[in-house]
């Protein structure tokens, strides 16, 4: 367990000075005689102190860490990225303006991990923490245990700053799509990921009763996480009309819900809560499909009523009134590829359809196995797998790459090669014993094994993490000139971006 201490320093390291030193009314720390504070423009965050307070945003504004250190004990959720404002109703039964539009800074990514119960949680631990360090070059700054599962912070070494551009917020749109790969990265390794929840939300707080790891040292670096992320989105196949699909109708007038994934998740009946792309992540889903249809709202809430009564575990009747009243808001297109697909590989793991999510058809690149040969990134992902998981809790593991080229039947040549991308990149660093096999590590084995040792803050830990991560610019990341191009390569154009719904958070 960490001291209330290191907790306080967890908290003020999220929120990189965002906010006021003392409250600027009844300060009980800024007595006569200290240093009044600069007038400097600060922001605002909200506290909750139940999940049921959160839901009904029924919850605290402040704007000083002096009243965040009052109250932060008896508080169980935050917004961790400060908006600009923060106010409340006009009977002040809730707190109003914490919205994307208003965030003043984006400080930190959190990735949210549920499972059915606080058995299987605590069961699948290991399986989490050997999928949090993201491509092997991100790990999490801190990560707090919840009721059901994990939360992953994923802090900024410096704060990403909104500014209008042209009507458009790029910065927001670009960590919007960070956001997203982060946890299509983790999804892929481990079940329970909630990738449907708003990406600069409400979360847990760190509190001295659910702090599992913190290290203040390990900060995200903005700039790599973008060059990450640019990378990662041209691994996903390049989609193009499939002049093989005989249809009657222009790509742009395809329906969704005439779409074989639509018809499988409709008759799903073992949608459950909790469990990552869940209950109302799925009836919105359907929802936005029926609204791209042009099918009547109506139509849609009856539909989805009987696709609720259905399940075994339904939502109550208001959340598919809002779910449905959501869709139909006019704030998006229809339903978007990356909440198909895993709603799919959800619940319905069987199916073998095409998955045609967003506007027309399309098709997608054969999968490895209808492959003669591999991709370069298919090997190193192999590589760091095979790596990591013959290390297990270990900080290093002894293998010659003979064992290598058995374990994974990949040629000699090949293999070379794929080891120096992985050492140019930092993901692995080799050390030479001679004639004995190589000692390998990645960061994902340094990460585990400092949490079972629980000396993940030594000065060793900290050094040697130090020469694998990648050296990149300590320049405050906002829409400067020579940034703002950066960011739409992540951001993509002016539009709205295709898929990067805000989904209203229940977890």
């Amino acid at each position: 367990m960490y001291d209330l201490k290191t907790v306080q320093t967890a908290q003020k390291l999220v929120l990189h000075d965002s906010l006021h030193t003392y409250k600027v009314k009844n300060s009980r720390s800024n007595i006569a005689g200290q240093v009044m504070e600069t007038p400097t423009k600060k922001g605002a965050i909200a506290l909750f102190s139940s999940k049921d307070s959160m839901q009904k945003a029924h919850g605290v504004v402040i704007t000083s860490f002096e009243a965040l250190d009052a109250i932060a004990d008896r508080m169980t959720h935050w917004t961790p990225n400060t908006f600009s404002w923060l106010g409340y109703t006009q009977n002040r039964s809730s707190v109003r303006g914490h919205r994307e539009a208003n965030l003043a800074q984006i400080n930190t990514l959190v990735v949210d991990i549920d499972f059915a119960d606080v058995q299987e949680r605590d069961a699948r631990e290991q399986e989490v923490l050997g999928a949090v360090t993201v491509a092997d070059l991100f790990i999490p700054t801190m990560i707090l245990r919840t009721t059901k599962g994990f939360h992953i912070y994923y802090v900024f070494d410096q704060p990403m700053f909104l500014r209008k551009t042209r009507g458009q917020f790029p910065v927001l749109k670009a960590a919007q799509k960070m956001s997203s790969f982060v946890r299509q990265w983790i999804q892929k390794r481990v079940a329970g990921v909630d990738v449907g929840c708003n990406n600069f939300g409400i979360f847990r707080i760190p509190r001295q009763d659910n702090l599992v790891f913190f290290d203040a040292h390990m900060l995200v670096q903005v700039s790599a996480l973008m060059k990450w992320s640019q990378y990662y989105a041209a691994q996903v196949p390049v989609t193009k009309p499939d002049k093989r699909q005989v249809i009657s109708l222009v790509p742009d007038e395809g329906r969704q819900v005439d779409q074989a994934w639509f018809k499988a998740l409709l008759k799903v009946t073992t949608v459950k809560s909790g469990q990552g792309l869940a209950r109302h992540n799925t009836v919105l889903t359907l929802a936005l499909a029926m609204y791209q249809s042009k099918i009547s709202q109506q139509r849609a809430r009856d539909v989805l009523d009987v696709f609720n009564s259905n399940l075994h575990d339904p939502l109550a009747d208001r959340e598919v009134v809002q779910c449905v009243r959501d869709a139909y808001s006019g704030n998006y297109r229809g339903a978007a590829l990356s909440y198909v697909q895993g709603l799919l590989d959800q619940w319905v793991p069987n199916f073998s359809g095409k998955v045609v999510a967003g506007i027309g058809w399309h098709k997608f690149a054969k999968p490895r196995a209808e492959r003669q040969y591999s991709h370069a990134h298919e090997w190193r992902n192999d590589v760091l797998a095979l790596i990591n998981r013959m290390g297990g809790s270990a900080a290093s593991v002894a293998m010659s790459t003979r064992q290598i080229q058995a374990e994974l039947g990949i040629s000699p040549a090949s293999l070379n090669r794929v080891m120096k991308q992985l050492q140019a990149t930092s993901q692995l660093k080799r050390v030479q014993r001679g004639n004995q096999p190589t000692l390998l590590t990645t960061v994902t084995m340094l990460f585990k094994s400092a949490m079972v040792s629980r000396q993940a803050q030594s000065q060793a830990w900290t050094g040697y993490l130090t020469t694998l991560m990648p050296t990149v610019s300590k320049n405050v990341y906002e829409p400067t000139v020579g940034t703002l191009t950066e960011i739409q390569a992540v951001s993509g154009d002016s539009e709205p971006p295709w898929g990067m719904e805000t989904r209203r958070r229940t977890g």
